[in-house]
């Protein structure tokens, strides 16, 4: 095996498991680690070696144990999975600059940016960028106003939240009021039907709370790389329907207006040090505009799917961090005009678990211990 040395931080993770599924046909000249917190998650030994960690919030013990697994591994490519990871490794990345080329990311300044989602509308702001309209309390201008001019409802969520956790609907002064006394709480412009809302609270009057409910329908989402000399590939943008808190049907978009915007987007952060992979996610307003709600420096839960529709962005990053072509597939990739994403059943394995948790890491044909 002469191919990339690769690690991923948080493998199990939605979006370690869309990076291995991205990889797949090509693993025979790859070797890949992963690292998780949990040592009973399955789908941790996917990779060729596992690596149990302290959790991220504990950052001294994690990033000594994350010394340890560089040595032992020396990964050509270490791969965030989720935003924590993310900002860790930039911070890593600005304190050890020696490790720059090997970590897939940019500066911790860009980094923060996208973690803080008000940071991420200042930015916007800044760069002339379609942001939704986004408030603070204890700002400049009163939540009041900005209700006002954007009505009800609006969107409060954590500033440095992540897979919709945390997020609300607020629907009257009162709720607006109540969530403004939280901390760390952003509030944006509902970009989806208020009409909707309104209705689906009506119905909760004369019928009950539905066990099961969302008022997602479908975004947009664009996803670019930004190379190590500070180039784009991209960007590629696709379209999603969601159910529950997840998209469950991707297509290509190729809107003009959307490559438009992700050029733009990919330029600002390029010059902003950001380095790797960059998500924007949008939605089109009930007036047909779209606005950015978020940003990520990383590959996402779609990833797979992209691939599949035909953007290999986690090949392009390989290819460009570490400077060694990737493999074609064994069996060639059918490009997609749509792809369907289901979860997956996987059983724990008590034999690998044994092991993992009595040395720490288990590798791929080792003698394991008995559970």
């Amino acid at each position: 095996m002469n191919g990339p040395r690769l690690l991923l931080v948080a493998g199990a993770s939605l979006v370690g498991q869309n990076v291995l599924a991205a990889l797949a046909g090509r693993r025979a000249r790859l070797r890949v680690a992963t690292t998780g917190s949990v040592a009973d998650d399955p789908f941790l030994f996917d990779g060729d070696a596992a690596y149990l960690t302290p959790p991220t919030a504990d950052v001294g013990a994690f990033e000594r144990r994350l010394a340890e697994i560089l040595a032992a591994e020396d990964p050509d490519l270490v791969i965030p999975c989720r935003d924590d990871d993310v900002v860790l490794l930039a911070a890593l990345r600005e304190r050890r600059p020696e490790l720059a080329s090997r970590l897939l990311c940019g500066t911790l300044a860009a980094a923060r940016i996208m973690m803080d989602k008000w940071a991420s509308s200042v930015f916007a702001s800044e760069h002339a960028l379609p942001y939704a309209p986004s408030i603070i309390a204890g700002g400049d201008r009163p939540l009041a106003d900005f209700a006002r001019e954007h009505g009800f409802p609006l969107v409060a969520k954590p500033r440095s939240g992540f897979g919709s956790q945390g997020v609300f609907l607020v629907c009257d002064e009162r709720q607006l009021l109540r969530a403004a006394a939280a901390d760390g709480y952003l509030f944006q412009q509902y970009l989806g039907d208020a009409g909707e809302v309104t209705r689906f609270r009506h119905g909760i009057e004369d019928a009950g709370v539905p066990l099961f409910h969302s008022f997602e329908g479908r975004k947009l989402s664009i996803q670019a790389l930004i190379a190590p000399d500070g180039s784009i590939v991209g960007p590629f943008c696709t379209r999603h329907t969601m159910r529950q808190g997840r998209s469950d049907r991707v297509e290509t978009e190729a809107a003009a207006e959307l490559l438009e915007l992700g050029e733009r987007c990919a330029r600002a952060f390029a010059a902003a040090h950001w380095r790797g992979p960059l998500n924007v996610q949008c939605q089109r307003a009930p007036d047909g505009r779209v606005f950015i709600h978020e940003f990520n420096g990383r590959f996402t839960g779609a990833t797979a799917a992209r691939h599949l529709l035909g953007f290999d962005e986690v090949g392009l990053a390989l290819a460009r961090f570490t400077g060694r072509a990737m493999p074609e597939p064994a069996v060639p990739t059918m490009r997609a005009r749509e792809v369907v994403r289901v979860p997956l059943s996987r059983a724990v394995d008590p034999t690998r678990v044994a092991t993992l948790v009595r040395a720490g890491v288990w590798r791929r044909g080792e003698s394991e211990a008995l559970p």
